[in-house]
């Protein structure tokens, strides 16, 4: 027969912990919590603080028991907190921080709790107050408000439009620069909608779509692009977006924020310059070196297709006399009126240049025949034939023309300019305002 199995002993702090009597607990909890403790009684009488909440008086429990609050606090400090004591009297838990001065002489914050103190029939006979140190959050969180604030500033002070998104292209946070610059009424009701609704349509091209789709896969941390487009004011706009994606911790894109710059002066800069380096600048008709840029493309296309060129070389006729007896001011105002009649006198698609001094060329590279030529041609001479009103006074050119075709002509754009120069000069000798075609050589 087996002998009963000795019974299981229990830790000796367990049955310690089983014989302890409330107040015993009540001391251990009041006094290891880390935190100061009070009961105070309606009238704001103490009737128990705990070792911790004498230290900061620098006393004993002993000596604050049965002293007002006005007593140990003092009739100003005692206003401050007053509102905070009647609500939790009138049954309401409150919570509140303030700064505290220690025991060792620094100031810190301290989260204050205040809960009603119920009797028995559930009346109010006091309050509990416990105070924790919550210093350095505080600290903490102040910093990190004044951060919040100073990027916040850096924001909308900021020439760049900001945009804050979710990884869905939810708007998070918009600047009021961003507000202007995209032609959006006002801030308010834009949080929460997705950008590719916010956006024309013509604004979210290709390259602006490609850019945010990138950073939401995770593929790229930060792209740029650039888009235009037109607002409701009828003002063109041209962005470039500095995009960049943040990542939580396990990589997953949390947020993209995009910097826009409008850089539509920029742009508007750059097509002033390259329209002065391609044009004339007192007829605003193509120049020399992109007219022949325009040839040297009609020429490879025509015999890429089989088509044909025709290249007319215009010089005035008895400007010179004109410049000279009414001066360069008259002189070019007659040019810029060649220059107009010129443009009324060819079809759309052809192509018009001022060669310098009185010199023109126009380039037919669309449906292009000998009729066509001889029809173009003449009405030019006729156009410029017509006496033209400067000052008051009506001053009369004409003009001789020199025409050279490819094919016949199989020419680089040099042969083919001084054979349409040669055909215009053998007008001249013929007897001015003629049309005069170069023959191709043999």
């Amino acid at each position: 027969m087996m002998q009963d199995e000795p019974a299981l002993s229990l830790p000796s702090a367990v049955v310690r912990k089983q014989i302890w009597s409330k107040a015993e607990l009540l001391d251990l909890i009041s006094r290891s919590a880390g935190a100061t403790m009070a009961v105070i009684d309606r009238s704001l009488v103490m009737i128990y603080v705990n070792e911790e909440y004498a230290r900061w008086f620098g006393t004993v429990p002993e000596r604050l028991v049965g002293k007002t609050l006005v007593d140990v606090y003092g009739e100003q400090d005692c206003a401050r907190f007053m509102p905070f004591v009647e609500r939790v009297l009138n049954g309401e838990r409150v919570q509140y921080q303030r700064m505290l001065r220690t025991p060792y002489g620094f100031d810190e914050w301290r989260t204050i709790c205040l809960t009603p103190w119920h009797n028995s029939q559930g009346a109010i006979d006091g309050f509990i107050t416990t105070a924790l140190d919550v210093h350095e959050l505080q600290v903490t969180m102040n910093a990190l408000r004044v951060a919040n604030q100073r990027l916040s500033s850096h924001m909308e002070n900021s020439p760049l439009a900001v945009l804050e998104m979710d990884h869905k292209l939810q708007l998070l946070h918009c600047s009021q620069r961003a507000v202007q610059l995209m032609g959006w009424l006002h801030v308010a009701g834009l949080e929460g909608r997705l950008l590719t609704d916010l956006l024309d349509p013509t604004s979210m091209d290709d390259s602006l779509q490609l850019a945010l789709s990138r950073l939401q896969a995770g593929e790229e941390s930060q792209n740029r692009a650039e888009t235009s487009f037109v607002r409701a004011d009828g003002t063109e706009v041209h962005c470039e977006w500095f995009n960049s994606a943040l990542t939580d911790e396990d990589g997953k894109v949390s947020s993209i924020m995009a910097l826009v710059q409008d850089v539509s002066a920029k742009i508007q800069i750059a097509r002033q310059q390259h329209y002065l380096a391609n044009h004339d600048s007192l007829t605003g008709l193509l120049n020399r070196a992109a007219f022949q840029g325009r040839l040297e493309q009609s020429l490879l296309q025509a015999r890429h297709t089989q088509g044909a060129v025709a290249l007319l070389f215009i010089d005035l006729d008895g400007f010179k006399r004109v410049n000279d007896a009414e001066g360069h001011r008259a002189g070019d105002e007659v040019l810029r009126i060649v220059a107009q009649r010129l443009a009324s006198t060819v079809r759309v698609g052809d192509t018009l240049a001022r060669l310098g001094g009185d010199e023109f060329l126009v380039l037919l590279d669309q449906e292009v025949t000998r009729d066509v030529t001889d029809v173009i041609g003449h009405r030019i001479i006729e156009a410029l034939n017509q006496p033209m009103a400067v000052d008051g006074r009506d001053l009369s050119i004409g003009a001789s023309i020199g025409v050279a075709m490819s094919p016949p002509m199989d020419v680089d754009i040099d042969a083919l300019m001084n054979r349409a120069d040669q055909a215009m000069y053998a007008a001249k000798r013929a007897g001015k305002g003629r049309l005069h075609y170069a023959q191709a050589v043999s």
